[in-house]
């Protein structure tokens, strides 16, 4: 009787420290769960600025106004265009 009882109380508290782990990890991969959220949104939202940059500087005025002034290109005259077909 006396062993049964010391083997029921070993088996309980060998499943109580399974429960505690069991809870520990689960806390611990929530708190993982809730960084990688964090980082998506932040990855996220730093996506959208560099897609808004993006369209900000290859819009075709911009693009238009630098060739201009920086590397000084013009349209060239109406005579000067030559328009290539393929057969």
């Amino acid at each position: 009787m006396r062993l049964s009882t010391i083997l029921l109380a070993l088996l309980v508290l060998v499943s109580l420290l399974g429960v505690v782990a069991a809870r520990q990890t689960s806390r611990d991969l929530f708190i993982a769960l809730q960084d990688a959220q964090n980082q998506h949104f932040k990855l996220d939202t730093a996506w959208g600025q560099l897609q808004l940059e993006q369209s900000t500087l290859a819009a075709h005025g911009r693009i238009e106004t630098i060739a201009r002034e920086k590397l000084g290109m013009t349209m060239p005259p109406v005579n000067g265009i030559l328009v290539v077909r393929q057969p």
